[in-house]
């Protein structure tokens, strides 16, 4: 079943990871770029994942975006996301003229777009992303439907709650691992039937229970 037809109102813990986390694996191959996707309360997280990537040779650079205006900005710091990962990078080791920066994105699809028209064509073969584990398909998505030409390399930013095997542990607070996580389900289907992003297949779902 392609995510534009899941019509389920009450999805399941099983469905949502389905959705959410389903054929995404690293692959454990190499690209120019690794690409790093701003959130404002998991800065740490993802800065750490990309030293990791660029320590094992995985990545030659380094590009942080993130802006201002994004969700997760709760407190509406004025220092842009990827300027903010770009000193953590620098006091954990590594060069500033291996890291790129994008300061004007505050979502995902924008995250995408200018960070793509940093990046040399030259590499654009093939890139690797960096963000937490339940914000990689719709990464995915994005990419696969605007740069269908790019292969698309996931690494996992693990933070602990939201990850494939512990999201579903927490209640459905505000900012938990599962709301984090069935929010972003439903915003994959949303996107899908609205055709912002490819319409990936999704396995093992029953359509009775629809929407009213």
């Amino acid at each position: 079943m392609q995510l534009s037809e899941i019509n389920k109102k009450n999805l399941t813990d099983e469905e949502i990871e389905q959705i959410v986390y389903e054929g995404i694996q690293d692959s454990g191959e190499n690209a120019y770029y690794g690409l790093v996707f701003g959130n404002s309360m998991l800065i740490k997280e993802r800065v750490k994942t990309a030293i990791e990537a660029f320590q094992q040779k995985r990545i030659k650079k380094i590009i942080f975006t993130g802006g201002t205006g994004g969700v997760s900005n709760q407190n509406r710091d004025p220092i842009a996301e990827a300027i903010k990962m770009k000193k953590l990078a620098i006091y954990l080791g590594i060069k500033e003229e291996d890291i790129l920066i994008e300061t004007e994105a505050n979502n995902t699809f924008e995250n995408i777009d200018n960070a793509i028209k940093l990046m040399d064509s030259t590499y654009l073969d093939k890139i690797i992303i960096i963000t937490s584990e339940f914000h990689l398909k719709r990464c995915v998505a994005i990419l696969k439907k605007k740069y269908p030409y790019i292969k698309v390399i996931t690494i996992p930013s693990k933070d602990g709650y939201s990850d494939k095997d512990n999201w579903f542990l927490s209640d459905a607070s505000y900012n938990s691992g599962r709301s984090l996580v069935t929010y972003e389900a439903n915003l994959l289907i949303k996107y899908a039937k609205e055709e912002k992003i490819a319409d990936l297949e999704i396995t093992g779902f029953d359509n009775k229970k629809i929407f009213k």
